[in-house]
């Protein structure tokens, strides 16, 4: 008897798990709209004010995830509600989810890939007539393709001004443009300034981190990543894009 329970009890805890896990749905964008299309409940932008009014979904609500009221205010939805969340890549609001998941939510939907998905389907956004689009580091496709097919070295790192991993970074990568001046080209593009080069390289998340030579990638990394990685990165390519050029010459 005492076998059976051993092997049963696991069992259990693994269904539990998965249970837990079904809570939450990860859905695509294809998936989503269907979903607030066809079904009642409340949808809800866990992003920014600003990042809302520059491109947010009909009928959306909003609720700062950043807030300091955000987790009493978003527990003050209802139960018997389906709720649908969404930010800009779905980190902010996989973060909701489990909030509400572990606060007894029953029937909670993510859109996996943020907003950010949703515009490369080209689905509708509403933009407000009061929105101040953001322009600081903004990159337009020409601009980043002249810049790519150039013969040095060009470093590119693709941030959100409210990705927490892309600020923690901020002061390494501006300590690198320093050190690499003359040498590599880095550049720091705001993802929400340049939605149109996001769109046009299929990017659903930042940091988003690539190195170029002569238009071709030769290394991408999401997520952060340390100095000292970036420096033997940057060491090997200049001395292998050096012997190259000699060679050629």
């Amino acid at each position: 008897m005492k076998r059976i329970l051993s092997l049963v009890f696991p069992c259990f805890l693994f269904l539990t798990a998965c249970g837990q896990n079904q809570t939450i749905k990860e859905v695509n964008s294809t998936e989503f709209e269907k979903l607030i299309k066809d079904s009642s409940g409340t949808l809800l932008d866990v992003r920014t004010l600003g990042e809302f009014k520059n491109g947010h979904i009909k009928d959306a609500g909003q609720l700062n995830y950043y807030a300091l009221g955000f987790r009493k205010k978003l527990l003050l939805l209802p139960k018997n509600q389906a709720i649908y969340l969404y930010c800009n890549t779905g980190y902010r609001s996989q973060k909701a989810a489990e909030i509400l998941a572990e606060n007894g939510y029953k029937n909670i939907y993510n859109l996996e890939h943020g907003i950010m998905e949703w515009n490369l389907k080209n689905l509708p956004v509403l933009v407000d007539l009061d929105a101040k689009p953001d322009t600081e580091n903004k990159m337009e496709v020409d601009e980043f393709t002249a810049l790519i097919n150039s013969e040095q070295l060009v470093f590119a790192d693709f941030y959100a001004p409210w990705c927490a991993p892309c600020r923690k970074m901020m002061p390494m990568i501006d300590s690198l443009k320093t050190e690499y001046k003359d040498k590599i080209t880095i550049v720091k593009i705001n993802s929400d300034a340049s939605k149109k080069l996001m769109k046009e390289l299929t990017v659903v998340s930042v940091p988003y981190l690539v190195l170029y030579r002569k238009g071709k990638i030769i290394f991408t990394h999401n997520g952060s990543i340390g100095k000292n990685e970036l420096v033997s990165l940057f060491e090997e390519n200049r001395m292998k894009y050096t012997q190259v050029q000699g060679d050629e010459k």
